[in-house]
Parts: C-alpha cells; sequence; structure tokens
C-alpha cells in the first residue's frame, strides 16, 4: 500500500513537471538531424509569452536572444557551418528550462513531397514490392550521413502555427530504412555518395493526394473553374498543406522532389496548377530559388476514359519542368515491368530516386553529367517516312535491335504501331548542316504519315535510350481531340 502512495505521488509530480514545462522543441528538431550547411538555418519552438528564449551553438558558441510572442511561439535563425560528419550541438533554454538538440551534422536537406508513390516505403506495400529490399535495407547502415524524418499524417483546413508536426529524425540503418520513402532513401543515398556529404530527407506525403491538396486556400480561390469537391471548396483541398507542409515548411532545406500526378490525369490544368504551387513552396522555404526534380508518372492501365489522360498528365508534367527554374522531371517510361500494367506502384524505385539525384547534381550541384534522355525536336516526312529528331542525344542512341513505343497515323487520324530505326536525318531548311543521327519511322497501314506519338498511351513503354542509358521521353507530334 505505501509503494502504491508512492508510486502515486511520483506520477502526479512527473505530470505536472510536463504541464509546467513551457519550452518546447518540435519533433522535426529531435533526433539525428542535419542542418543545411552554409546557411541561416532557422530553430523555433515555444516558450512563455514573453519569456527570453536562448539559442546558444556549439560550433562557435554564439549566443541568439528571442522573446516567444502572445501565442508562445519563437523562433530564430543561426548561421551554419559547411558540410562535415562532425557532429555539434544547439543548447536552447529559457529561465530555469533547457534542451539540447544534440548529434547535428551540416548537409544538404531535401523535401519528399506527394502521394503513394513517394510514400512506398523501402519494404514495399501490399502487393506492392521494390526491387531488392532486403538486400538495400541490410546495407542501408552503410550510407554515412543519411539521415531522414517522415511528418506524421495530419489534416487542417487552416493555417495553425502552433501545431509542431509530428516525426523525429534517425540515421540510415537497417532498423530504420525499411519504413522511409524508398524513391526518397534512393535519391539521398545517390546524392550522398556522389557528393560524400551528410543528406537529412523529410518526407511529407498522402497517398492519393491531388496537387490541390499541397496549396493554400488563397490559391485555390484562384481557380473558379476547378471541380466542386465537397459543400467548401477551399476545405475540400488545402488539408495537407495546412496539416503537414506548411509546418514542415518551418525548416531550412536545400530543394524539393515531388512524385505526384496520378490523381491528376484527366486535369487539363495541371501545369499551371503545379507551378503555382511551386511558387507558394518556394516562398514558404523563404528561398529564391526552389530546386525542384519531379518525377513521370510510370505507365499504367489506367480505367477507360483516362488512359490517354494519363499520356497528357506526363505532357504537362514535362512542360512544367522546362518552365520551372532549375528543376527537371525524371522519365519513367522503362521502369515497368510488363506484368505491373495493372500496377500504379511499380518496384524500380532505385532508378527512379538515382534519375532523380542526376538531375539534381547537373543542374543545381553544376557536375554537368547528363540527365535528361532524348527530347522530341522535330520532325520530317519524306515519302512514306517520318524522320524524327531529337535532343538530348549528342552521341546518338543504343541500338538494341527493334524499338518499341512508336505510332504513326496518316490523314484518317488512326495509329499504328511503327518499325523504328536509326538513320541519319538532316534538319529542316538546313542543308549546311551535318546531318545527325535520328529515328525513322514506317508502317505498311500509312502510306503518308501525318502525326507521330511515342510512349504516348497508359501503358506503352518504350525503349529509345540516349548513349548516356537515359530514356526517351513520351511525346506526340498532334493535337488532336484524346480518345
Amino acid at each position: 500500500m505505501k509503494k502504491a502512495i508512492i508510486s502515486a505521488l511520483l506520477f502526479s509530480a512527473l505530470s505536472l513537471a510536463v504541464q509546467a514545462q513551457s519550452l518546447i522543441l518540435p519533433d522535426l528538431l529531435k533526433g539525428d538531424i542535419v542542418l543545411q550547411q552554409k546557411t541561416e538555418a532557422r530553430i523555433w519552438g515555444k516558450a512563455k509569452p514573453g519569456a527570453e528564449v536562448k539559442v546558444q551553438t556549439s560550433w562557435d558558441n554564439k549566443v541568439y536572444k528571442v522573446k516567444a510572442a502572445s501565442d508562445s511561439l519563437w523562433n530564430v535563425k543561426v548561421s551554419t557551418l559547411e558540410a562535415s560528419y562532425t557532429p555539434y550541438s544547439i543548447q536552447v533554454s529559457s529561465g530555469k528550462e533547457s534542451q539540447l538538440i544534440d548529434n547535428i551534422l551540416f548537409g544538404d536537406v531535401w523535401f519528399c513531397g506527394g502521394q503513394s508513390n513517394m510514400a512506398m516505403p523501402l519494404k514495399g506495400m501490399f502487393n506492392c514490392a521494390v526491387d531488392n529490399a532486403a538486400e538495400e535495407i541490410m546495407s542501408s547502415g552503410a550510407n554515412r550521413g543519411l539521415r531522414y524524418v517522415t511528418v506524421k499524417q495530419h489534416q487542417a483546413t487552416e493555417s495553425d502555427p502552433s501545431y509542431f508536426t509530428e516525426g523525429i529524425w534517425y540515421s540510415s540503418s537497417p532498423a530504420t530504412a525499411a519504413d522511409f520513402s524508398a524513391t526518397g532513401y534512393f535519391f539521398g543515398e545517390a546524392l550522398g555518395q556522389a557528393l560524400d556529404i551528410p543528406i537529412g530527407l523529410i518526407s511529407c506525403n498522402w497517398s492519393g493526394s491531388f496537387v490541390e491538396d499541397w496549396m493554400s486556400s488563397e490559391l485555390i480561390e484562384k481557380y473558379p473553374d476547378q471541380e466542386v469537391f465537397g459543400a467548401d471548396f477551399t476545405k475540400a483541398f488545402t488539408k495537407m498543406y495546412y496539416g503537414m507542409f506548411e509546418p514542415a515548411s518551418m525548416y531550412t532545406v536545400k530543394g524539393m522532389i515531388w512524385y505526384q500526378g496520378e490523381s491528376n490525369v484527366g486535369s487539363p490544368n495541371y501545369t499551371e496548377r503545379l507551378m503555382a504551387a511551386v511558387d507558394l513552396w518556394k516562398s514558404k522555404f523563404e528561398l529564391d530559388v526552389l530546386p525542384f526534380y519531379l518525377v513521370e508518372i510510370a505507365p499504367y492501365n489506367y480505367n477507360k476514359g483516362y488512359g490517354m489522360m494519363s499520356a497528357d498528365l506526363r505532357g504537362q508534367q514535362l512542360r512544367a519542368a522546362s518552365l520551372l527554374p532549375e528543376s527537371g522531371l525524371a522519365c519513367t517510361n522503362d521502369l515497368v515491368y510488363e506484368y505491373e500494367f495493372n500496377n500504379i506502384h511499380p518496384a524500380q524505385k532505385k532508378s527512379v530516386g538515382q534519375r532523380l539525384a542526376m538531375l539534381a547534381l547537373s543542374k543545381t550541384y553544376g557536375f554537368g553529367n547528363p540527365c535528361e534522355g532524348p527530347l522530341f525536336s522535330e520532325m520530317r516526312i519524306d515519302g512514306n517516312a517520318a524522320l524524327i529528331l531529337f535532343d538530348n542525344a549528342p552521341d546518338g542512341f543504343l541500338d538494341y535491335g527493334s524499338f518499341k513505343g512508336f505510332e504513326i497515323a496518316g490523314e484518317d487520324r488512326v495509329f499504328h504501331p511503327a518499325k523504328a530505326e536509326l538513320t541519319f536525318v538532316r534538319s529542316q531548311g538546313s542543308v549546311r548542316t551535318m546531318p545527325r543521327l535520328g529515328v525513322k519511322l514506317t508502317c505498311p497501314e500509312v502510306e503518308v504519315p501525318v502525326a507521330v506519338r511515342y510512349g504516348y498511351g497508359p501503358f506503352t513503354p518504350g525503349n529509345l535510350y540516349s548513349t548516356a542509358g537515359l530514356p526517351a521521353y513520351p511525346f506526340r507530334t498532334d493535337d488532336w481531340p484524346l480518345k
């Protein structure tokens, strides 16, 4: 009886102490964190209204002072060092309370957003495997300086600065890697190996989400043409923006990768919406330019009526990537197995992450490495043949003996599979220029070609690659209504 009374008193005292605690740090500043290198990184939290908060950094012993506002919130920016594997700490104190943020590494932090294909963990999910998952998980501890955090799913219909996201940082290891985003993990692994610096990854995603779910109500209200989902239009979307993105955007980052679009198949304004969202996200991250690399939605047997719309969505993704500064699209037209035509979550996530890393290494880090596959540039008609030229293929193409994914149509607008072969083609009206290696397309059913498509369908994988091993982007030369 005596022991029970003592235990109850101790529990009561502990509860009162927790209730009395006023100095609070968000989960995003807990665990094995990576702070963005060579910048002013934000540190934030809560304290007693009006109380002074001191933030002392171990690497330079500098003390930053700030007062908590009337809503208890405070934030301060600290100067960070160049990337290294040396651990540091930050002491945060207010009055008699103190909290330590330790085991901090400086490196580059990337935000990983999207829907289920970004959420898909390294261990896979029901009926959807990740290639070589067991081996990748077992070797995950070898990724020196790779750290990650998953933002807990939460919905909100309006901004709430007092809400702190849940989810703490972990170092890459077999004990933690299995549950983290496979695409994000492979992206971070490739970056870390190429740059030899710590890489931090923030995974923030929701399966089945639309791009509009990650936008503010003020932005959504600019689109009166948008179909209304629910009685309150502005609150039908935005829930992930206010519940997850906005609170997580307090963290200072280098850039962002994005794997989303499947839910927006059929949307005619995806390019515009995505670009508007990126502009919003850039402002929340307080960046002049947001390095932004997105993943092309993979071939998939969409329901009847949406099949060709998925091809259109891929075209809209490519257009957005071409218009946004410091951006690029990781092509996935070849990253599906034939048996995955009814699986919207393909297994080859390592190649997806690596292609995203190739884009970042070339465009953000200045490596100059090939990062984008052949891109349609020109079509010429020569008798019964369509001659196609591409950009991003200075040394030509890999020739596997036969090519798939090409279709041609005549004036009847009926597309037929085309025979494709490599040939030298001179640009239209450029008789003095050297001919370039291109693709010649013919089909017995089409006497005079009018239009060409490549990889343009719900599940139409192609196999045209540059000599760098990068796949050609799907395209069409016509603007006919899609059926």
